[in-house]
């Protein structure tokens, strides 16, 4: 069995809803949280997530016949989604060096050699502006947005000037349901377009809490009207491609394999096996292009007709390849330099991707699921703007082995290889590292499904909890509490003497106390105990699946996620909400409220320091790409965490993150001294 095979078993549960009745609240106003004015980090509070994202892209430049590629982009975090105009002057990409993801352009006209372009902001929003593409005649530009709460289709005129703001734009889709990779038909009268609006979202048959969509192909008029659906099929038909006499479009697919099934690949996401197809423009006549076990993704027509495409050598390694439009005379467009993903052409041939780019730093122990990179994204920190306080966003290239420290910019977490797993505290880049403690034989590269996992300090920043065990498991799988000194000792198992899976335990204001989950009556139900393992309380005791506990700052509440009141898929999987328990003086349960109802998952809550605000991971964006054009890159199981902040004092729900990365786990904690 594989490394990476083992790795993904491993970190599967990583995001919102994973391991897995009160009043329900009315539905809430929503908003998205500002860019705030340039801020010091250490004087604003902090809100510290995991984010599944890779390290370093850039984008490259094939001129015309071309194999090496002149590098465009030297930003140190994430450049991606190139689109070249249709005369070749000008690039459009997506870059995340705001913090969230907004539409650049770079004019290669005059470009000296050996310049690094300036590129040029096309838009100015707070939400997620990618996946752009030229109309025709290079006046317009389509793209994909998160401003309207999920992914929708805008226009905007192409004006590479001066940055537009997204008022400016026009919402084409405008689907509760999510729209993808837009492409102009050679006239400009068609949008072709894939989306997932009309296929239920349902849990993954190993893995209810890795929520599965599926996306089929649609075509709109350029003025957004007489959207319909092309084809309906299981899995997904995605990137939808026009040929150049506008009588055929090309896009990849799995059919006729139908989802859910068990896992046939290491990513364990849309399961690999994707190739380019072709239907008639009206629907009819599917072929395939590509041969079956030749992975491809992402078509693109070139000058001549011959059809590019990115596709993969073993799990890790991508490249750009092409076939004619009878899917003969297979060839290879790039060096090989690096790893290149979705390839578009302009008239003169020329070619632009987007690849990895140079790793800056290799502080920590993720580069087997995410790449290279320091554990701080590089776009990071960020600040955003909520109602009442400006926050700073500390997204970690890490799954749930990590907790920051609640007054320095250092953390505790799990660095992790084939020998088992050390415990440190390290810098939020990952450096400076001081080992507490190693187990021999536990961690995600390990050959086994235990883990040091869900990593908490107390309040105080002298105690810190963990869990070690089965990750994610059942009831009956073997997990415990772990409790210790924040210098590693006094290092105590409280739960070692209960057989079954208890774990995830958070500390109360004072560190005295503990809250967890166990399956120790039959379901997992929340209890609290005292910090040498005495004083056990029952606080929950129902069918549901309760987890993820966390006191209040005053101590006299707990937030949790249950699937109590949860939606059901069609395979009987329910979905997590937050809720907030009330404590009495003695300690035991007192009144139960749920404060979130969304369909999807909510889970992961944690409370603002002064206890107004509760953030959480949640799925009620939908997703913001297709699922194959990031599962078959990056991990990344779950692709709907993203984070959101919730006022207690009336509903108000503020998503603080636009992007297509599995992110969740957050800490909101205050400022750095």
């Amino acid at each position: 069995m594989s490394t990476r095979w083992l790795v993904s078993i491993a970190v599967l549960a990583t995001i919102a809803g994973c391991d897995g009745g009160g009043s329900q609240a009315p539905p809430a106003p929503s908003s998205t949280a500002a860019p705030a004015a340039p801020a010091t980090p250490a004087a604003t509070e902090r809100i510290v997530y995991s984010s599944l994202r890779p390290g370093n892209w850039d984008i490259y430049y094939f001129a015309k016949g071309e194999k090496t590629p002149r590098r465009l982009t030297d930003h140190p975090g994430l450049d991606y989604d190139a689109a070249l105009s249709p005369d070749g002057r000008w690039v459009v990409f997506t870059s995340e060096r705001r913090g969230n993801p907004d539409l650049y352009a770079i004019d290669l006209q005059g470009l000296q050699a050996g310049a690094v372009p300036q590129p040029k902001l096309l838009i100015d929003s707070a939400a997620m502006e990618d996946q752009a593409a030229f109309s025709p005649d290079g006046r317009t530009l389509a793209f994909v947005s998160t401003a309207g709460g999920n992914a929708d289709v805008y226009t905007i005129t192409f004006a590479p000037n001066a940055p537009q703001p997204l008022s400016a734009a026009t919402n084409l889709s405008n689907d509760p349901g999510g729209d993808f990779r837009p492409d102009y038909s050679p006239d400009g009268t068609k949008i072709a377009f894939s989306s997932d609006r009309d296929t239920p979202v349902y849990g993954h048959p190993i893995f209810p809490f890795t929520r599965q969509r599926e996306g089929d192909l649609y075509v709109m008029e350029a003025n957004g009207a007489n959207a319909r659906r092309l084809a309906a099929a299981a899995d997904w038909d995605g990137s939808p491609e026009w040929s150049a006499d506008g009588r055929t479009i090309y896009f990849y697919s799995a059919r006729p394999r139908e989802l859910p099934g068990p896992p046939t690949s290491p990513i364990l996401g849309q399961e690999g096996g994707f190739r380019i197809w072709a239907i008639d423009a009206d629907g009819s006549n599917p072929r395939a292009i590509t041969p079956v076990g030749v992975e491809a993704l992402a078509p693109a027509v070139m000058p001549g007709g011959r059809i590019a495409f990115q596709t993969r050598k073993g799990y890790a390694e991508w490249s750009i390849a092409s076939v004619d439009a009878s899917g003969g005379d297979s060839r290879t467009e790039t060096d090989g330099a690096t790893s290149y993903w979705l390839p578009d052409y302009a008239a003169n041939g020329s070619m632009v991707c987007h690849g990895v780019g140079p790793a800056t730093t290799e502080t920590q122990a993720v580069e087997a699921i995410l790449g290279a990179g320091a554990m701080l994204a590089a776009d990071y920190p960020a600040p955003v703007q909520l109602p009442d306080r400006t926050v700073t966003l500390y997204p970690m290239r890490h799954t749930t082995g990590l907790a920051p420290h609640p007054d320095r910019n250092e953390a505790a977490v799990t660095i992790e290889n084939e020998q088992g797993s050390r415990l440190v505290l390290a810098d939020f880049d990952g450096g400076h590292q001081q080992e507490l403690f190693s187990v021999a034989g536990v961690g995600i590269v390990s050959g086994t499904p235990n883990r040091l996992f869900d990593i908490k300090w107390s309040d105080d920043g002298n105690w810190i909890t963990y869990t070690q065990g089965f990750f994610a498991g059942g009831g009956t799988d073997d997990a415990d509490v772990w409790v210790m000194r924040a210098d590693g000792s006094e290092r105590r198992n409280l739960s070692a003497d209960r057989p079954g899976n208890e774990g995830v335990a958070a500390l109360s204001p004072d560190g005295s106390k503990l809250v967890f989950r166990s399956a120790r009556g039959g379901h997992f139900d929340l209890y609290t105990m005292s910090r040498d393992g005495s004083g056990l309380v029952q606080l929950t005791s129902d069918a549901a699946h309760d987890n993820f506990p966390v006191f209040a700052p005053n101590g006299n509440a707990i937030a949790f996620s249950s699937d109590r009141d949860g939606a059901v898929d069609r395979f009987g999987n329910r979905t997590f909400d937050n809720y907030i328990l009330d404590l009495k003086p003695d300690g035991t349960a007192g009144a139960l409220r749920r404060i979130s109802d969304h369909p999807g998952q909510d889970a992961h809550p944690w409370y603002s320091p002064d206890g107004q605000w509760i953030v959480y991971t949640s799925e009620r964006g939908g997703i913001s790409d297709e699922e194959p054009m990031v599962q078959e890159v990056v991990f990344g199981p779950q692709m709907y965490g993203e984070i959101w902040a919730h006022r207690l004092s009336d509903g108000l729900e503020v998503r603080l993150t636009h992007n297509k990365w599995e992110e969740g786990n957050p800490f909101w904690v205050r400022p750095a001294r």
